[in-house]
């Protein structure tokens, strides 16, 4: 199962050859295509052939590029590669109103938990009334408790900064979300679903509202890690303390798991729950103290 995310920071030709990615640079590196989850190309002048973006597309992994500032602006994914991708886009596509509000209920109160959680570990305060909110969500949010559980959650979290700010904490943010993303869209592909048809997003200039669906309860993850690391998204460094995100650990019914190998869980549950029209089947992640320690990767 694939689980690096591998970042191209510095000026390289990347061609594929018996399996492997090769990065032909000041130091040739060579990574088996097998074990690529998420490849960013973050240097202007690194150079790609068609053939390996086809290559990777065929293996599953999920390709983002980068703008000037480093933060990812497009992301290639696998095309049509479930056995029965047909039969799972019309079960997502029949999916009735009151299925989709409790789905969303199911995420947000997801969402909302492991916010309390990350404020929690940080010992920021405000932990104990989003658990309230997390409680009083409803079929749909309909009385909006996610919106107010960011309002208090991000003032707590980056009192001095706005989270959509291009700049400082909320550019850390950003980035370590982008990352997350790109890792529900490759998982929700992977698992046959159209990931523009969203449980609750529903933009018609997103080709990616399911993808924001289901990235919602992970964010937290990514916000811990920006602010307990005090992370500068500008700074190299900063930037591949974020792509790490993927190899922290969760809880996902009661087992630990890396956050690559959880939102692969969550997607195949996804399909379950649709299926079975449960959303209590969603396997969603928990954010805890123990889940925190991040998997060490073979170099």
């Amino acid at each position: 199962m694939a689980f690096r995310t591998v970042v191209i920071s510095n000026e390289a030709e990347l061609h594929v050859q018996s399996g492997q990615l090769v990065a032909v640079q000041a130091q040739t590196v060579w990574i088996p295509l097998e074990d690529i989850a998420v490849l960013v190309l973050e240097h202007p002048r690194t150079n790609i052939s068609a053939a390996a973006l086809s290559l990777l597309a065929e293996q599953g992994v999920a390709v983002a590029v980068c703008d000037g500032k480093h933060m990812p602006t497009g992301l290639l994914l696998p095309h049509c590669r479930h056995s029965r991708q047909l039969a799972v886009t019309r079960q997502q596509l029949g999916q009735t109103l009151p299925q989709r509000k409790r789905l969303w209920q199911r995420i947000v109160r997801s969402k909302i938990e492991n916010q309390a959680a990350c404020l929690e570990l940080l010992d920021l305060g405000g932990a104990a009334k989003l658990r309230e909110y997390a409680a009083a969500v409803q079929s749909g949010d309909a009385s909006g408790m996610e919106a107010a559980a960011a309002r208090l959650y991000f003032r707590r979290l980056i009192p001095d900064a706005t989270r959509r700010s291009p700049e400082g904490p909320g550019a850390s943010l950003n980035y370590g979300y982008a990352i997350l993303r790109a890792a529900v869209a490759r998982a929700l592909v992977g698992h046959g679903f159209y990931p523009a048809i969203g449980v609750h997003h529903d933009s018609q200039l997103n080709a990616f509202n399911l993808a924001d669906d289901i990235l919602e309860p992970y964010r937290p993850f990514a916000d811990y890690l920006a602010v307990s690391r005090s992370v500068d998204v500008k700074v190299r460094t900063g930037r591949q303390t974020l792509v790490s995100v993927l190899q922290l650990s969760c809880s996902l019914q009661d087992r630990l798991h890396s956050i690559l190998t959880a939102i692969e869980a969550t997607a195949s549950s996804l399909a379950k729950a649709m299926s079975e029209k449960d959303a209590a089947l969603l396997a969603v992640p928990r954010l805890s103290a123990p889940c925190l320690v991040a998997e060490l990767l073979p170099e």
